[in-house]
């Protein structure tokens, strides 16, 4: 089989989770079809938008040169995006053209990959299809329980952005007001915070609050492109069972729709040092965005430093908010506290060595974090978020513990247990998961792959 699969990011540009899953399964697959890649990763010089074509492990990559600003949240097309991707349809002629994280990749693809002739898949890796926020965690810091086909409620408006007719020419080029003022209200400095509030009383002005403008024509142009996507894909896959749920109530047909968990690449076990023997070694792994819950976990371990450390991997990749967000909750680190900074995928395994337990203490649902499998695979429990994906991978006081979504004392409690009684996680870890592999999920997919070109044996 020909086989394009897409992703707004690709490595090396980004390694976050989708980025590094897209890869993987490009790899495995690669070993018995023809695979290409097209993405959009950003770069520094986005001038003259452009395709570039190259082959750096064998397989060509088609990558889009500045080729999808809010074209997911936006209501004016991006023609440039269009002709890149049909451009790497014509060239490559794959029979299965497979969608992942659709961050900025635009509505239009899908329906041009299947008006070429390919079957045409789509693994769900957030909620972005039903939430223009992807997360189903409203701006105003609680979870949203859509669940039904007119799912567009208030919360959807805030990053949605529409105009009458045409591309704006500025607009276009100038991120959303809503997240400037999330940039604003992310300020630790009183006089920023400030005079950031006060800018912004222009543009509400001139467009009105994000919250309350232009909300039926929002609705109506999510939705459409919503459906549409729904109606053009033939097979959905989800990698957790919580997520296809709350998909098919919102209207996803279920008959096109199948769960498939992830494959996790292997791993070595830690297993190394006797939490008995020291302090327990807590660790956070990941990206510095508020919905994942980094500052409950600050709270909670605040007053712990004496008798266990905190030690917290990751970065901001280079967005301001989260980079403002990040300085704001880290102004006054409790004792213990350890930042590690950005790491490579190649370096999980080292860091993982140094960590007792894993803490996955996200605000959202989650879907299906690599986080809490990579710990698993590498023989270390989690303590996480008692919902969404998180809770369904992680049996709570099996192989770890739950604790109230975005609850310090709740964590505190399960930290605590486990300094109180650090041979929990020796019982922990006998019950530890067998997960699937990367090369099992992509014989899986392969077998569907097969079947929607009807070759299945």
């Amino acid at each position: 089989m020909r086989i394009l699969q897409c992703n707004h990011q690709f490595p090396p540009f980004s390694r976050q989770g989708s980025e590094l899953h897209c890869w993987q399964l490009t790899q495995s697959l690669a070993a018995t079809d023809e695979v290409a890649v097209f993405h959009i990763s950003e770069v520094p010089s986005k001038k003259p938008r452009r395709l570039e074509r190259s082959s750096p492990e064998g397989y060509p990559v088609f990558h889009g040169i500045d080729g999808g600003h809010y074209a997911r949240l936006a209501n004016w097309n991006n023609p440039i995006l269009v002709k890149h991707f049909q451009t790497a349809l014509n060239e490559f002629k794959p029979d299965v053209v497979h969608f992942h994280n659709y961050l900025s990749l635009g509505d239009d693809l899908p329906t041009v990959a299947k008006r070429f002739g390919a079957a045409v898949v789509y693994t769900l890796h957030d909620f972005g299809l039903i939430c223009p926020n992807h997360l189903l965690w409203r701006t105003d810091g609680k979870l949203c329980n859509k669940s039904r086909p007119d799912f567009f409620q208030d919360c959807c408006p805030v990053n949605l952005r529409v105009a009458s007719s045409g591309q704006p020419p500025l607009r276009r080029h100038i991120p959303p007001l809503s997240r400037w003022q999330v940039f604003a209200s992310q300020q630790s400095n009183p006089l920023v915070r400030g005079l950031l509030n006060t800018a912004l009383k222009v543009p509400r002005m001139i467009y009105g609050t994000p919250e309350n403008a232009s909300v039926p024509q929002k609705r109506e142009f999510f939705f459409d492109h919503t459906r549409r996507i729904f109606q053009d894909v033939d097979l959905f896959l989800a990698p957790s069972n919580f997520l296809m749920e709350r998909l098919i109530a919102c209207g996803l047909p279920a008959d096109k729709t199948e769960h498939v968990r992830y494959g996790i690449r292997s791993m070595r076990m830690s297993g190394g040092t006797n939490p008995t023997a020291g302090k327990i070694r807590f660790g956070y792994i990941g990206a510095f965005h508020a919905q994942k819950g980094i500052e409950v976990l600050l709270k909670a371990f605040d007053g712990l430093g004496d008798r266990a450390s905190l030690h917290i991997h990751g970065s901001s990749f280079g967005g301001p908010v989260a980079e403002s967000y990040w300085k704001r909750i880290t102004q006054n680190p409790p004792e213990g506290f350890h930042f590690g900074g950005a790491y490579r995928n190649e370096d999980l395994e080292r860091i993982l060595s140094d960590i007792d337990v894993v803490v996955v203490p996200s605000l959202w649902y989650e879907n299906s974090p690599f986080t809490i499998q990579e710990a698993f695979q590498s023989g270390i429990p989690v303590l996480t978020s008692n919902i969404g994906g998180m809770a369904e991978l992680v049996r709570d006081g099996i192989d770890g513990m739950h604790f109230k979504v975005g609850d310090p004392e709740d964590l505190r409690r399960c930290m605590v247990s486990i300094i109180d009684n650090p041979q929990k996680l020796d019982e922990f870890k006998v019950n530890l998961p067998k997960l699937p592999t990367i090369t099992g999920q992509a014989e899986l997919i392969r077998a569907h792959y097969q079947r929607l070109l009807g070759n299945d044996a």
